[in-house]
């Protein structure tokens, strides 16, 4: 992963036409971002919000009603604390509590992964050259599969967001002069992100330090380079270092004042016996992030589903060449640094996850989902300048279409195939947003629920958080579940222990799924027998859909008896 290539020291002069060049860019950036946005809003609405993204709307709620800190929250194994809440909480702020929230949310953030990808893309490539780097970047992201591609990418946080941060680290190393401001940045970025996802440390910071070790090691060794790019690169690696201690300190301190606490992640090698299985999964994921995955579309029995995972098969091929590209750069020694951190991060990504115990399914996917903005900007870095081929030459070839040479301006068949299939996507994306919008789950259950006026209760986790969003605080459901013993008790998943305070909450009814409900139910197991047994016998019961729900006195407080 290290390279030949020398780290820039000083910034390029700017020509005369920069800043009208700048300005263009920047106006079709406004205009494209405008574009992906309604049409990736539009697209998440086809996937019905659940309890683990409203889970984060309500964090965000929290900390917007004066609780920064998210005092007395049990989060998950991630707690996008300083990601993706800040951002839903600036939605909430103008939008309220309600589902709609992770939709723009989710639209927003791969909006700006798609952007940040483009841009990290064209590197500092100018002209045409670096507007192919940029469409094919985007090109390659434009247009996730509806279904699982869907909800892996453009809806609740799933480690998608993470990579946004990270490629603008990356944008700043590779865009900015080697100057002592940079690795601090980047050292502050780094550790930011790693508040809020400790996958962070797989796919920034060990990719950034073994990259710039290498490197400063092997210009050590041959003495090649000056001493203040070996000083610059050494800084770096400082940085990445740093990060991972400086998020650490951050979440211990958080903790100290009594903030949010995560649960802890199951971190194991995987058995011998996991890793085919493991393998699988993750070849399936990688078609799916890239909207290529046949088997999964082909179970839909849509004709077209299929065709668009087909015609998604090029993408997958352009990245895969894009990597490998890379990697014999690597072994040549002629690759650039942000290059070699892009592969060196995907690489470690997809191996942690085919070693590890995370891949459970196809929903593990999000796991390995900055493995999409990796590769299609890494493509793009690698195959830009060969797919434009003797067009780099074009503008310095004469107008006049009787000269021996003016031949080259013609237009080749790669050309035409490439601007169909970016057109092809950009059509796949317009089908997606157009489809049908989805309602929140349990939605029927969250009407019945206010139509009968019980506001406050207790239901499994998969019911609890959505239907409390959905209602925007109407009606609140608490999570819930079977301990060992037989009994009912709080679910610390994703919960607040403010909820469970008989002091100052009440909670009158038990929402459970009835024996033999479907799995769309949400059930979480409990019986009417553990419900009496902990709380004593209802005064009534109802029985609505898939779902019974037990009613005790007026004057009884569930809270009081949960264990």
């Amino acid at each position: 992963m290290i390279t030949g290539e020398s780290t820039r020291l000083a910034a390029p002069a700017r020509s005369p036409g920069s800043r009208r060049r700048a300005a263009l860019w920047a106006a079709a950036t406004a205009l494209a971002a405008a574009a992906l946005l309604a049409g990736y809003l539009g697209q998440s609405r086809t996937v019905s919000v659940g309890s683990d993204g409203a889970s984060q709307a309500l964090q965000a709620w929290d900390m917007l009603h004066g609780n920064p800190l998210l005092r007395g929250w049990w989060v998950t194994d991630v707690s996008f604390y300083t990601t993706e809440l800040p951002q839903y909480a600036l939605l909430e702020l103008v939008r309220g509590l309600t589902p709609d929230v992770m939709h723009v949310g989710g639209a927003m953030t791969y909006t700006l992964l798609v952007l940040a990808a483009a841009f990290l893309a064209r590197g500092r490539a100018r002209g045409r050259a670096g507007l192919t780097r940029a469409l094919v970047a985007a090109g390659i992201m434009l247009a996730p599969q509806l279904g699982p591609g869907t909800e892996t990418l453009v809806l609740s946080p799933d480690h998608t967001g993470t990579a946004v941060p990270v490629l603008l680290a990356w944008l700043l190393i590779d865009r900015s002069a080697a100057r002592w401001y940079v690795p601090v940045l980047v050292w502050l970025a780094l550790a930011w992100v790693s508040v809020a996802d400790t996958l962070t440390l797989f796919v920034a910071v060990l990719p950034l330090a073994l990259v710039c070790a290498l490197r400063a090691a092997r210009g050590v060794l041959r003495n090649s380079g000056s001493p203040r790019e070996h000083g610059y690169e050494l800084a770096l690696l400082a940085a990445a270092v740093l990060a991972t201690p400086t998020a650490l300190a951050a979440t211990a301190l958080i903790r100290a004042l009594g903030g949010w606490q995560v649960n802890g992640l199951p971190t194991a090698l995987a058995a011998a016996g996991q890793l085919a299985g493991n393998a699988r999964l993750t070849g399936e994921g990688v078609l799916g992030l890239f909207g290529a995955d046949v088997f999964a579309a082909a179970s839909t029995g849509s004709a077209l589903a299929v065709a668009f995972a087909i015609a998604h098969l090029a993408g997958v091929a352009l990245a895969a060449a894009g990597v490998i590209g890379a990697a014999a750069a690597a072994a040549r020694r002629r690759l650039g640094l942000i290059d070699a951190v892009l592969l060196t991060g995907l690489v470690l990504n997809l191996a942690a996850y085919v070693a590890g115990v995370q891949a459970v399914n196809i929903t593990s996917t999000r796991e390995i989902a900055p493995v999409l903005p990796f590769a299609a900007a890494l493509a793009a870095r690698q195959l830009g300048d060969r797919l434009l081929g003797d067009r780099l030459l074009g503008d310095r070839l004469p107008a006049d279409p009787d000269h021996p040479a003016a031949h080259r301006r013609r237009v080749r068949p790669l050309d035409c195939a490439l601007s169909a299939l970016l057109a092809c996507y950009a059509a796949m994306l317009g089908y997606n947003a157009a489809q049908s919008p989805s309602p929140p789950q349990y939605a029927n259950l969250a009407a019945w629920l206010s139509a009968e006026h019980l506001t406050e209760g207790l239901s499994g986790y998969h019911q609890a958080n959505i239907v409390t969003l959905e209602s925007g605080g109407a009606v609140t459901l608490r999570p819930v579940t079977r301990t060992r013993v037989g009994l009912i008790g709080a679910y610390t998943w994703n919960a607040s222990a403010a909820w469970f305070d008989p002091a100052s909450r009440t909670a009158t009814f038990l929402v459970l799924t009835a024996p033999g409900a479907p799995a769309s139910a949400g059930g979480e197991g409990m019986t009417v027998a553990e419900a009496t047994a902990t709380f004593g016998r209802p005064a009534r019961t109802y029985r609505h859909d898939e779902y019974v729900i037990l009613l005790w006195p007026r004057g009884d407080n569930l809270l009081a008896r949960l264990r």
